[in-house]
């Protein structure tokens, strides 16, 4: 039985803070869009979900996870070196999308926000108000954008990710390659949309973020011993 993960200190230090910053990334998701519904009526309603959420709840969900994201960047890092191995530059350009993913992940989550202050608009004023629905749809293209532009970086990544791991020479045993970030995303979101109420109300809203905790989780207690210099920063 493995007791603990093989990293140098320094990078194990960045894999644990980069999974406690998911953690409290889900609670993030959690206190801004948790509801004890069906995770089909969340994903259904997706952000017109939150406006019978309160406004606190709005605001400090959201403020949580624009302060965690960026330490989950850590989390990448000790990934990057596990693959290294494989090849510097691929680990590099593996590395890069998810970073990118990452940081847009900052506005996508904050975006939430102002799509919760146009639906509690909306409601307030009468239904058929068309200035309000345009500002809603534009909003609702805005937030689609980014979700897709996250998309298109999480399958180039984990392309690559798969790539590196199938030439064998990589810290991670062979099956991590099921554990690639599009695949792990891809399971949690059929095994969640499948959750009844209360609980799927509860856990659909984090399903990014669950995922990415697999990830890091799995990516830090799978690795293979490495050897001297393969953690070599250069």
């Amino acid at each position: 039985m493995k007791k603990t993960p093989n990293l140098p200190r320094q990078l194990l230090i960045c894999a644990l803070i980069g999974i406690l910053a998911v953690v409290l990334t889900i609670v993030s998701d959690l206190i801004m869009l948790g509801k004890p519904t069906t995770a089909y009526s969340y994903i259904k309603l997706s952000t017109e979900t939150m406006v019978n959420i309160p406004q606190w709840r709005v605001t400090y969900g959201t403020f949580l996870g624009v302060i965690m994201l960026p330490f989950q960047l850590l989390g990448l890092i000790p990934i990057y070196y596990g693959l290294k191995p494989a090849g510097k530059v691929k680990s590099i350009l593996m590395i890069l999308p998810a970073f990118y993913a990452a940081i847009i992940a900052v506005g996508f989550h904050i975006s939430y926000a102002f799509m919760a202050s146009g639906w509690k608009l909306a409601y307030k004023l009468e239904a058929g108000n068309l200035m309000v629905k345009d500002m809603l749809s534009t909003f609702n293209l805005y937030w689609t954008i980014t979700l897709v532009i996250m998309a298109i970086a999480v399958t180039f990544s984990s392309i690559l990710y798969v790539e590196l791991l199938r030439t064998k020479k990589t810290l991670f045993p062979n099956w991590m390659v099921f554990f690639n970030p599009f695949s792990i995303i891809f399971c949690v979101f059929l095994i969640i949309v499948l959750i009844p109420a209360p609980v799927g109300g509860f856990i659909a809203p984090t399903f990014l973020n669950l995922s990415t905790l697999i990830f890091f989780t799995t990516s830090l207690f799978s690795r293979k011993e490495a050897q001297l210099g393969e953690h070599s920063i250069v």
